[in-house]
């Protein structure tokens, strides 16, 4: 099972790193790995590079694209696909900052849907794998 954090990553940040994402990657790690005492740090580290998701146009969208689809399920901001033919089991949350992205397929089928927003910045820090979502394409 791996585990995505994609974040949607401020214009100005996208522009000047589109080359080399393993700045992001490292500042994310780090911000991660922080320890309590450094939380304003962290923080503003974050807000530097972090824009806030809009929920409500992230839910429609993606609900928009799976309704018709079978295996396809929505409870709030929590969003399956449990397709056992496939096999992909794929739970995709969203957050205010970030979305959690848990599946046991190797192309979950919500990363290809998450193109739309080509400032989305996907991390899987147990396996140091990090893209832009616009290489899903």
């Amino acid at each position: 099972m791996r585990t995505f954090y994609i974040f949607k990553i401020n214009k100005e940040m996208a522009i000047l790193t589109k080359d080399t994402p393993y700045n992001i990657f490292k500042n994310m790690e780090g911000i991660r790995k922080y320890k309590k005492d450094n939380v304003s740090f962290c923080y503003n580290i974050y807000d530097q590079i972090i824009t806030p998701i809009n929920l409500r146009s992230f839910n429609r969208r993606i609900l928009n694209s799976y309704k018709d689809n079978v295996y396809y399920q929505k409870y709030r901001n929590i969003h399956s696909i449990y397709n056992k033919y496939k096999p992909e089991e794929t739970k995709l949350t969203i957050k205010n900052t970030y979305l959690l992205l848990e599946t046991n397929s190797i192309k979950p089928s919500f990363l290809k849907e998450l193109t739309f927003d080509r400032d989305l910045f996907v991390c899987d820090f147990e396996n140091k794998d990090y893209f832009w979502i616009e290489q899903v394409i």
